[in-house]
């Protein structure tokens, strides 16, 4: 069982990596494209890839007719509302404040967890979220670029409250279906949400432009390691640990984002930023200490 829970740890954490790095790739992707354009382009290359994955690996797995709603409703969440809310409001707060607002999704979940799912959590949790939220809030506060408007926080919480519901809507289908179906499906039903909008508000603009080489690669990058590989590792993370245990790794985003600015940036830590970094591992730490009993209420 340790095994199996040390695995799922250092998914969780490529995970986080690969969403961490979408905080730098969308502002170059930004540069060419709308928000629109790039969650959409994201999505029809991730539905092309797994589909193909799929049939090369002659994984033939078929949603059930009864569960086709419950597809519908994860892709709902996310990618459409997370990434409606997401991509549209990093346009109106800094990259710092955007991954602090999205941090605070475990919070949110261990609600809805526990109203939806009746998922009982220990005190080991509270403690370690807590001590999480307070490393986030210092690597947050120690950067200068903290900016925001009130259409961007609110966008932002879309997002924050898509992510939420993700998990509580997605849990059901990992205990019944592969991953690659799970990821393919929401894939294939998020980019048929964002078709609409796309050809209602960016399609004259897309066909008409000069594209960017580096922006389609950007964009091409983001729907490889975040649309395809973080949901992928993830929705595997939710089967093996929960809900409240998977999100609380979400934590770990501005810690990455931290982390990759030194290694690429050069940017020296603050002891405030090192302090940040070692509250939140020791957080999730906490948080991992003993077993969530959980008991699963059928939406059938």
């Amino acid at each position: 069982m340790n095994k199996v829970h040390n695995l799922a740890y250092i998914k969780a954490v490529l995970a986080m990596l690969f969403w961490a790095l979408t905080f730098v790739w969308i502002k170059i992707a930004f540069r060419w494209y709308t928000p629109i354009e790039i969650v959409f382009l994201r999505l029809v290359l991730a539905s092309f890839l797994l589909f193909a994955a799929s049939l090369l690996l002659r994984h033939k797995e078929i949603p059930e007719k009864k569960d086709i709603f419950r597809f519908m409703m994860v892709a709902f969440f996310e990618p459409f509302c997370y990434f409606m809310g997401e991509a549209n409001g990093m346009q109106y707060v800094s990259p710092t404040l955007g991954s602090l607002i999205i941090s605070t999704i475990p919070l949110f979940t261990v609600i809805a967890a526990w109203l939806f799912l009746k998922e009982k959590v220990t005190g080991w949790i509270f403690l370690g979220l807590f001590i999480s939220l307070l490393g986030v809030g210092l690597l947050a506060f120690e950067s200068e670029e903290i900016w925001a408007t009130a259409k961007g926080i609110g966008l932002m919480m879309v997002a924050v409250f898509g992510g939420m519901f993700y998990g509580i809507t997605v849990r059901k289908l990992t205990l019944k279906y592969e991953t690659i179906t799970i990821v393919s499906w929401q894939s294939l039903f998020g980019m048929i949400y964002f078709l609409p909008v796309f050809l209602a508000l960016d399609a004259r603009h897309f066909f008409s432009m000069q594209h960017s080489g580096l922006g389609l690669l950007t964009i091409s990058a983001m729907s490889v390691f975040a649309s395809v590989g973080a949901f992928m590792l993830y929705t595997g993370v939710i089967r093996e640990l929960g809900i409240i245990k998977s999100n609380l790794f979400t934590n770990l985003i501005p810690v990455l984002t931290a982390i990759t600015a030194f290694l690429i940036l050069g940017d020296t830590p603050t002891l405030k930023a090192v302090t940040g970094i070692a509250l939140v591992i020791l957080g999730l730490l906490i948080s991992q200490k003993k077993d969530i009993k959980t008991e699963i209420i059928p939406f059938d």
